[in-house]
């Protein structure tokens, strides 16, 4: 059946994704972000051999195959360009420079432009795709562009993270809040190239989970717990968007931040759904993780980190990717294009959920124009899944082969065991454990895969929200920062690839500095993501205790090495830019003396974990040596609740936050309480931190350029003593 005659794609729907397949279904290509190249794989015929690799730019992330298949085009995301490939020639005959790390990219489907989404300058970029050449920058179309749509006239271009809700509401009442933001799709119009609009994804109101008490309504939490509390999530994560009959369908990760924060209410599984012809929300919007509480232990998977999806032409039957969990997930629609993964509505109900194992941490699908394949791109095994989706066959919706797309590290190296912690902190399943919520198709990662590092912190960075927990509200932290780059000569690692502290310069961990070692987060897989945990030498673990974590289980040790070497900074828009004036103000203003250092902060781990007390001061579980106090807490705020322990934390000042790449850390301060840099420096206690109370940046004009510096720091400037 994958021999079946190929149909005209012409006039279809484009959507953004990281693997495609040419208009006569012979060749699947895909990109490989760590190898800086892309492949070319023969699938006519079940052959599924790749015959070529291709280099590229800097960190390719997403390609574009234009009708007719004429031209290839590749976003790479590290060189800020697009590389124009000649898919008969298979080579890269143009490299266009675009905006700030540009992702998601689509061709029209009159093949005559390309519309590039640039994620780290906000704005999109049309090329030429006879020429690759440039012709236009349209900007305005909101922050953090991720994945592109075209339908018609329209162009759709999705908001990665949400955005707090235009409503009466207080920044303080919305942060921390499971209703506080929704997720955003900017519209393009293609006849002007201008955004003529936004679509707003509501928050669902009810995820189908309850929680014990809730934070934000003062509402106490029982013993013996009661889940009696309905919990409802925003839209956030948006990483792509399909086109099906009248509706655009975003696989997305439901955020739920309102405390408590337990495995099963805190992040939902959820397929967004608007109407295109009216551009709202249609109220059809599922989350992926009800009715999944009803399989039987053995089969009970939470459809984790769903990504990206694909359906079939001929019929109302699509896949969906969770990457979390390393399978695909069927989605069949309604009449009405209500989206349905026909879970079990009670635990006697067999339900129909399909889902189908491929690679490692799969982010991409593409389906072949007679419906009878489904290729998957799996980011961490390096591969790609071939699928059988073909209605009536024998092996339907099973993979019937995976192809090698490029090489994996070699084993032994400290490359291959960064490998082995992003795919643990990709994953919610891991090793299999021993607990019944452990046992395979599940793992030590979270309960029945329920959660996993990327949902909070994609590709290691933040996913914009402030969560509600026991020490009060907790904006989620990027981690390009944890560990100073470069380190010292006299940096030492152990035989598993984690940093030996002190000698590994790592900054003190979490707003209050309440940890030392990466590996704590043990505490969170096991009471955040209710997962068996990975340390199972039967002694405790607990922050800044002994003993250290550092070395009890090597998978640890991995994520930890993934974190300290693996996680990018995001690039400045403004590189490059002349910020000297904003610079001479930051010294003046003796910001270092916080913000100093090869990390931008003053917070480095200096004696060998545990600490001992004395000489350490740890109080109500803080290092208070690495707090400073700069006014940014301030109790009467709503959000500041703190149900776990009497002591406010906080009110003794924050551990300091890295300037590094601060412009893709919004919103600021550890309540997102600051939605902008101009409003982190509106406060005086703040700004004249450095200068013992005197204020030297009174003059709002001289904190414009101060701003200027601030938003052009990355990886390239040279940093303060």
């Amino acid at each position: 059946m994958a021999n079946a005659e190929p149909k005209d794609k012409a006039g279809l729907p484009a959507s953004s994704s990281p693997i495609a397949i040419t208009s006569d279904d012979r060749f699947v290509w895909v990109v490989n972000p760590d190898n800086d190249s892309v492949s070319v794989i023969a699938v006519f015929g079940d052959e599924n051999q790749k015959v070529a690799e291709i280099s590229v730019g800097d960190e390719p992330r997403f390609l574009a195959i234009t009708p007719k298949d004429h031209r290839v085009f590749v976003s790479n995301s590290r060189d800020g360009t697009v590389s124009m490939i000649s898919p008969a020639a298979r080579r890269v005959l143009q490299t266009t420079p675009v905006g700030t790390e540009p992702a998601g990219l689509a061709a029209t489907p009159d093949a005559r432009f390309v519309y590039v989404a640039n994620f780290g300058s906000d704005d999109v970029t049309v090329l030429d795709a006879q020429t690759g050449r440039f012709t236009q920058s349209i900007p305005g179309v909101g922050p953090k562009p991720r994945a592109v749509a075209i339908v018609g006239d329209k162009v759709y271009v999705t908001h990665f993270l949400a955005e707090l809700r235009n409503d009466t509401r207080s920044v303080a009442e919305k942060q921390g809040r499971d209703d506080g933001k929704d997720g955003r799709v900017t519209v393009i119009s293609r006849a002007s190239n201008r955004v003529i609009g936004t679509v707003v994804l509501n928050p669902l109101a009810d995820t189908g989970f309850k929680s014990n008490g809730s934070v934000l309504d003062r509402i106490v939490a029982t013993d013996p717990a009661t889940f009696t509390f309905v919990t409802g999530c925003f839209p956030n994560l948006l990483e792509s968007i399909v086109i099906k009959g009248t509706h655009a369908y975003l696989p997305n990760v439901g955020s739920s931040p309102n405390g408590p924060v337990l495995f099963n209410v805190n992040v939902q599984a959820l397929l967004s759904v608007f109407d295109t012809t009216t551009d709202t929300d249609s109220g059809q919007t599922i989350n992926m993780n009800q009715g999944v509480g009803n399989e039987p232990v053995g089969t009970r998977l939470f459809n984790t980190t769903p990504i990206a999806l694909a359906f079939k032409r001929g019929t109302d039957e699509g896949y969906a990717v969770a990457a979390g969990i390393n399978r695909l997930v069927r989605v069949t629609l309604a009449g009405d294009g209500k989206p349905t993964i026909n879970a079990p509505a009670n635990p006697t109900d067999p339900g129909g959920i399909i889902r189908i194992e491929v690679g490692t941490n799969p982010q991409g699908i593409v389906i072949n124009s007679t419906d009878t394949r489904a290729y998957v791109f799996n980011y961490i095994s390096r591969d790609v899944s071939v699928v059988d989706i073909a209605s009536g066959s024998a092996t339907v919706n099973r993979e019937l082969a995976r192809v090698a797309a490029a090489d994996r590290p070699a084993s032994g190296t400290l490359d291959a065991i960064i490998h082995r912690g992003k795919e643990l902190f990709n994953s919610s399943i891991g090793p299999a454990g021993t607990r019944a919520d452990a046992l395979p198709p599940a793992g030590r990662l979270s309960a029945f895969a329920w959660g996993n590092c990327y949902n909070c912190h994609p590709r290691g960075l933040t996913d914009g929200v402030t969560w509600m927990f026991g020490d009060g509200p907790r904006q989620t932290i990027s981690m390009e920062s944890t560990a100073e780059h470069p380190q010292p000569d006299s940096a030492l690692i152990n035989a598993n690839g984690a940093p030996l502290l002190p000698s590994f310069k790592q900054r003190v961990l979490n707003w209050s500095a309440v940890r030392d070692e990466v590996q704590d987060f043990e505490l969170n897989i096991r009471n955040v993501s209710g997962g068996q945990g990975f340390i199972r030498d039967g002694n405790a673990v607990a922050n800044l205790t002994p003993p250290a974590t550092t070395g009890r289980d090597p998978d640890l040790d991995a994520i930890t090495a993934y974190i300290a070497f693996g996680i990018k900074a995001p690039i400045s828009p403004f590189r490059g830019a002349d910020v000297s004036q904003g610079r001479a103000l930051f010294a003046a203003a003796n910001c270092q003396s916080c913000h100093g250092g090869v990390n931008w902060t003053r917070s480095v781990v200096d004696f060998t974990p545990p600490p001992l007390s004395p000489p350490e001061t740890i109080t109500g579980g803080q290092l208070v040596r690495f707090l400073r106090n700069v006014g940014t807490f301030d109790a009467s705020a709503f959000n500041e609740v703190r149900p776990n322990i009497v002591t406010a934390n906080g009110a003794a000042g924050f551990n300091v936050p890295s300037l590094l790449s601060v412009i893709a850390g919004a919103p600021y301060l550890h309540s997102g309480s600051a939605l902008t840099l101009n409003e982190v420096l509106n406060n005086v206690t703040h700004r004249s931190a450095g200068t013992g109370g005197v204020d030297t940046l009174s003059n709002s004009a001289d904190r414009q350029p101060l701003v200027g510096f601030l938003k052009s720091i990355d990886e390239q400037t040279p940093s303060f003593p």
